[in-house]
């Protein structure tokens, strides 16, 4: 979910709009300019015009009509959002979502990871994260790192280890990887596999780690020049990538863990 959908999912968060804006979680939003209107009798206020375009799944774009209630609030919530941004919105569009192979990749890591933990805080991250490697690299660097976070606390609950607030994502896996069963299942010699794969994830984790420095010091907001150039989205995917992978093992070894204790 990139920064604009977002911003009216929020909206409709706050406007008790709960239904519209879980339609809209599968959906994404896309501002396009058109121009820049300057307010009549020479006054300096300046207003940007834009088009919308709504993006929604090809299943869903074929029964459009069955959802006009949600469509109807949508767009209201764009309006009134472009309102307090001091925006015009010429014309809103819905048009089919088209994945690519690499899209559908994306969308399988989300559902894999949101099939473990269906809270709704990591459902955003998920879902923010695998939306906006693209559009918003920043956000899914920032977003990846989060769910890391998210997914050690959650374990670390489950098995009852109380959670320093210092801790760092860092410090999180190290932790998690101490109450984890890292190995369940017969292997010769556990200890070592359980020390080699324990260096594994913590190398996930360093990365992440690392690429989240990376944002913090060369993303935007933080006084360069006007033409600097904003953290490319190759690296956004590499923490997505790692994050992903890190979480998926995580959880699929509780399930595993859980499985054999039932």
């Amino acid at each position: 979910m990139d920064g604009l959908t977002l911003q009216i999912y929020n909206w409709l968060v706050d406007t008790d709009e709960q239904e519209t804006a879980t339609f809209l979680n599968d959906c994404s939003i896309e501002n396009v300019y058109i121009d820049t209107l300057f307010e009549l009798g020479g006054g300096d206020r300046m207003t940007d015009m834009f088009d919308v375009i709504v993006y929604v799944p090809p299943k869903t774009y074929k029964q459009l009509d069955k959802f006009s209630n949600q469509i109807s609030k949508i767009e209201e919530a764009i309006h009134d959002n472009a309102q307090g941004d001091n925006v015009h919105v010429r014309n809103i569009e819905w048009r089919p979502q088209i994945r690519t192979h690499e899209d559908r990749q994306t969308q399988q890591v989300s559902d894999e990871i949101t099939e473990h933990l269906t809270e709704d805080y990591v459902r955003k991250k998920v879902n923010i994260m695998t939306n906006s490697i693209k559009t918003n690299p920043h956000l899914a660097i920032g977003s990846a790192k989060e769910l890391i976070e998210t997914c050690c606390k959650f374990i670390l609950k489950e098995n009852q280890i109380e959670i320093n607030k210092d801790w760092d994502v860092q410090r999180l896996v190290k932790e998690t990887n101490k109450i984890i069963d890292l190995v369940p299942f017969e292997v010769d010699d556990k200890e070592k596999v359980k020390i080699a794969t324990s260096k594994v994830l913590a190398g996930f984790s360093n990365i992440t780690h690392g690429v989240t420095e990376l944002r913090n010091q060369f993303g935007s907001g933080h006084g360069h020049a006007p033409d600097f150039k904003e953290l490319d989205e190759l690296y956004a995917k590499l923490a997505v990538s790692a994050s992903s992978e890190l979480v998926r093992f995580y959880l699929t070894i509780e399930k595993m863990k859980k499985k054999n204790a039932s």
